[in-house]
């Protein structure tokens, strides 16, 4: 690894690091203690379950979206018009999570349905938005785009007291950094309704990494859900404090992801075993320093932003943290499989991760409520991270070159 190199893959991790920490910030310590104020632990557990739903669409169809163009774009040009077919039908998926939504919970803290499905929707879209700047290596773009965004929010809160409704926050911070992506980039140009003669291949792509990402970040977003249906609102609140700081301080994993991605796609040398096995070894020691800058973190976070909640949530801090910390990374072990490995491992992880979310964690929270969902995530999720391993190192060992 030269130095030319590592200069700029550090420079471009800071770039996406910066911008990702301060988008979240802003929803960590600005958005989402305002709402708690505004709503209480019970409408914020409703709140989150109807986010969770957001959460869930945009990271599973807008990311597969995102990385499945970053993939084909390694076999040949990408064209705008394919995708923004696959908006479409996101667009359909959007409405149809809504209904099921407005099903379960009748109401959403105040928000209309129809804000809940535009707010789904264009927050999948900026999911798969800053594919522009990933797949032209301009982190600097990437940097501007996630700083838009949560500027974005800062100015929702001061909308939210004309409106009311929690969803004209997210809305104003998502709209914000697709206008950017409109003005300076390229995906939402030229003629978008045209088609490729590599549609249907991509399309396979796409759907592919959709669906592998949907069962693999199920388990991200579904804890508040079933601890909102199962043991109610404010439990769903309490479990997203407990864990929050973990949440945080693992979103280097995101543009740890992004980087690797654009870099690995350029990437012709060979993956050997040995450098697997380094990865792997450099992620658990970066896991131990993440949990426990977590647990000191979430004792001060909690007790200067959720006061109240601290008393009865401190004590989840360790287990519940270290969960999303196992989950975040073993996506960042994932992003380094699929360059040497096929995208339908993905597939079979998430396939595997769900049925495993089913055995213990879903058990877990009807025996054990708040605690037992916090064992059986990291129980799934620290396996996760190891099965993931295997497969990368068994689809190494099926290529003779690679086993150094």
């Amino acid at each position: 690894m030269n130095k030319s190199f590592l200069k700029r893959f550090t420079g471009d991790l800071l770039y996406g690091m910066v911008s990702l920490i301060f988008m979240n910030m802003v929803l960590s310590l600005g958005v989402y203690p305002f709402l708690n104020r505004q709503l209480g632990d019970a409408g914020q557990g409703r709140m989150l379950f109807f986010t969770s739903l957001m959460g869930l669409v945009a990271s599973a169809i807008g990311s597969g979206i995102n990385y499945g163009r970053m993939k084909a774009s390694t076999r040949h040009t990408t064209h705008n018009g394919d995708y923004s077919w696959y908006l479409v039908v996101l667009a359909m998926i959007s409405a149809l999570v809504t209904v099921i939504g407005f099903l379960v919970k009748k109401e959403a803290s105040g928000a209309s349905s129809a804000a809940v499905a535009v707010l789904i929707f264009v927050t999948a879209v900026r999911y798969y938005a800053d594919v522009e700047y990933r797949i032209y290596m301009n982190y600097r773009g990437f940097f501007f785009y996630y700083m838009i965004i949560g500027i974005g929010y800062l100015a929702g809160i001061g909308l939210y007291r004309f409106t009311s409704s929690w969803v004209s926050i997210f809305l104003c911070g998502e709209l914000a950094g697709l206008v950017y992506v409109a003005v300076t980039g390229h995906i939402f140009k030229g003629n978008l309704l045209s088609r490729s003669e590599f549609f249907k291949e991509d399309a396979k792509i796409c759907t592919s990494l959709s669906a592998a990402y949907l069962l693999s970040d199920f388990v991200s977003y579904t804890d508040r859900i079933l601890l909102s249906v199962m043991t109610g609102d404010a439990q769903a609140n309490y479990f997203y404090i407990a864990s929050l700081v973990g949440k945080m301080t693992s979103l280097l994993s995101t543009p740890l992801n992004g980087v690797i991605t654009g870099h690995l796609s350029h990437y012709q040398g060979t993956f050997t075993r040995r450098m697997l096995a380094r990865v792997m070894a450099a992620l658990l020691a970066l896991a131990l320093v993440i949990i426990t800058g977590s647990v000191v973190g979430s004792h001060l976070f909690v007790w200067l932003f959720y006061r109240d909640q601290y008393p009865l949530v401190k004590d989840l801090f360790l287990v519940a943290n270290a969960g999303q910390v196992f989950f975040f990374l073993s996506n960042t072990m994932m992003v380094v499989v699929l360059r040497f490995a096929s995208e339908r491992y993905q597939l079979i992880m998430g396939v595997a991760y769900t049925a495993l979310f089913f055995l213990i964690v879903l058990p877990a929270i009807a025996f054990g409520g708040l605690w037992g969902a916090a064992w059986g995530l990291l129980a799934v999720n620290g396996i996760k991270f190891l099965l993931i391993s295997g497969l990368g190192f068994y689809a190494l060992s099926s290529n003779k070159e690679n086993l150094k």
